[in-house]
């Protein structure tokens, strides 16, 4: 036996000394008598050949404040390879006055320790943690990840094991769940993962609604509330955790702090294990991990209840997220991505500086169009039209430790919605920064000094293109011209609050070394900026067939014209390669686009 094994089993022995004792006394139920007995470090595992039908055994979980409260877990059966190959869930009925305050089984309870006494030794033993239920709510039933899986976490080797979305339970166990529950057969036919209750501050009405359609659009298993937000603050000593204690993990902090929900199973010699099921499920991780106080359990018997926690102060840092439960290495948290920006409405005469960190490297694109969306949206203080001037600095690492940087500023303008408009660009830069896979990339920061929003609303429609042909513009479908020659053009613009029309002269010089013919096209700025992201967009998030080199990437979005300036461009050969181009910046946004042919006379 190793040195750690062996300390952790004089441990275990302390702990279930005093357990055994407090079962002595213990009420019929199964309770015991202080929940104190149960939440010792390191706990013996009660291994699952041990585990049997009729079991009565004590759970352990926070419903209000950080007060452990019990209840009881009935064995109703074993399935045998539920969530993926060696993968099995003890099947419990549980009972008491938290189950029944809370309507039956919780989204938030996920990682309650379930302890029954060892059959062999009669001594208290950790069997597993809550981590399924019956889809919707009401329900008493949940399905315990086995607590060997769980204590394996700590010796962890890759798992790549694929997890099942939907447990089909087999005719004789639905059976007895079904009577213990007073549900039918075909209710309890089947066991899904409970979930996650996902805490969200800094987000108004309509930035959760955002939040809401993002996790529907990936079905992810969340239920995302209005929380509280949670400062990173290295000076602040780690607080502790205990079995049974709500657990946060932690995707971001600061004004915008979103953290998933659950709770402790057990604590380990500087390390805590939880949840009993996968987060995010991406194996090595980095999150910040805090302690949380529990509100509530919300009571929903349609959707499901919930537990309602407020993110408290650091314990330490998310390092695995597996298929039986998260890891967190208590003491210090991780140091995080900053998301800074001050936003200034300058109509109104006021200004907001905010900061939030992105703690989870790959939730940094939607953080950074959260951040900025919630900052503009609480400063202005409406919702509509308006104008806005952005420049934004995005620093990061990548082969070898080679540090890059972008810095951009534009104009937008929307007839909608400004603070949308505003920070779209933004975010799809992060986001296509980040996941260039041809360098280890990482985005360590994004700062957004300045973001100036007024009301006024001001737009230029290409409507026409023209094209000189010795002494007046005139309407072509083509154009003609030898390499060397000039061709002189007249884009006609329609101001989207004004009456009349506004021209702009540019010219294009047919290189000397043209040999293919192509097409000639006048666009505004506003018309070519980066696609919208696919986490803020209706379709689905698909991967670029071929990504350019990482100095190309930058240097594209590094001389991406601004949304105020009028862009010609002569366009040759299969590849339709800019040849030449010309821009003259307006005093609003430019968009739309014209586009006539283009034929080389050699």
């Amino acid at each position: 036996m190793s040195v750690t094994r062996a300390r952790r089993a004089v441990l275990g022995v302390l702990v279930l000394a005093i357990a055994v004792a407090a079962w002595a006394v213990a009420p019929a139920t199964g309770q015991t008598s202080s929940p104190g007995s149960l939440t010792g470090e390191c706990p013996s595992i009660l291994p699952l050949d041990r585990v049997t039908t009729g079991m009565q055994g004590t759970a352990l979980s926070v419903t209000r404040g950080r007060t452990l409260s019990t209840f009881s877990a009935e064995v109703l059966g074993i399935l045998r390879d539920a969530v993926g190959p060696g993968r099995d869930i003890i099947v419990v009925d549980l009972s008491g006055s938290a189950v029944s305050a809370a309507g039956g089984l919780w989204a938030g309870a996920s990682g309650s320790p379930v302890f029954f006494r060892d059959p062999r030794t009669w001594e208290f033993k950790l069997a597993g943690a809550i981590a399924y239920g019956l889809a919707g709510g009401g329900s008493t039933l949940a399905g315990l990840t086995p607590a060997e899986d769980m204590d394996a976490l700590l010796d962890l080797g890759e798992d790549v094991r694929p997890a099942a979305a939907r447990i089909r339970v087999p005719p004789g166990l639905a059976a007895r769940m079904a009577a213990a529950s007073g549900l039918s057969v075909t209710q309890t036919a089947s066991l899904t993962r409970l979930k996650t209750p996902l805490s969200a501050s800094g987000l108004t009405d309509r930035g959760l609604r955002q939040l809401q359609a993002a996790i529907d659009r990936q079905g992810l298993p969340f239920i995302p509330y209005m929380g509280s937000s949670a400062s990173n603050n290295p000076q602040n000593p780690p607080g502790r955790l205990r079995a049974g204690d709500s657990f946060a993990a932690a995707m971001s902090l600061g004004d915008v702090t979103v953290a998933g929900i659950g709770t402790t199973t057990f604590v380990c010699e500087g390390r805590a294990v939880a949840f009993g099921h996968p987060f995010n499920w991406t194996g090595d991780t980095t999150m910040a991990v805090r302690a949380a106080d529990t509100i509530t359990i919300v009571k929903d018997p349609i959707f499901g209840s919930y537990k309602l926690a407020n993110v408290a102060e650091n314990v330490g840092t998310l390092t695995q997220d597996r298929l039986a439960g998260i890891v967190a290495e208590l003491g210090d948290g991780p140091v995080g991505s900053p998301v800074t920006s001050t936003v200034t409405d300058l109509d109104l005469g006021r200004s907001r500086s905010g900061m939030s960190e992105a703690v989870f490297p790959e939730f940094l694109p939607f953080l950074a169009f959260t951040h900025l969306f919630q900052n503009i949206d609480v400063t202005i203080d409406r919702i509509g039209p308006g104008n806005s001037e952005v420049g934004y600095t995005i620093r990061g690492t990548r082969d070898r430790g080679a540090t890059w940087e972008l810095s951009r500023s534009s104009h937008y303008a929307s007839a909608d919605d400004i603070s949308f408009d505003s920070v779209v660009e933004l975010a799809s830069t992060a986001e296509v920064l980040q996941a260039f896979d041809g360098e280890d990339i990482v985005v360590t920061s994004i700062d957004v000094p300045t973001l100036e929003v007024e009301k006024a609303f001001e737009r230029y429609d290409v409507r026409r293109l023209l094209v000189w042909n010795g002494s007046r513009y005139v309407t072509r479908d083509f154009v003609a011209a030898r390499p060397g020659r000039l061709i002189r053009l007249r884009a006609v613009l329609r101001p989207a609050r004004r009456s009349g029309t506004q021209t702009v002269d540019l010219s294009l010089r047919v290189p000397a070394n043209a040999r293919r013919s192509g097409f000639i096209e006048v666009v505004g700025g506003g018309s070519v900026s980066a696609e919208i992201p696919c986490f803020i967009s209706d379709e689905e998030c698909e991967e670029e067939a071929e990504d350019p080199t990482f100095d190309q990437l930058l240097a594209g979005f590094q001389n991406q014209p601004r949304g105020d300036v009028l862009v010609a461009r002569l366009r040759l050969g299969p590849a339709q390669a800019v040849r030449a181009q010309a821009t003259e910046q307006l005093d609003a946004v430019v968009v739309g686009r014209r586009a006539i042919g283009f034929l080389l006379i050699r």
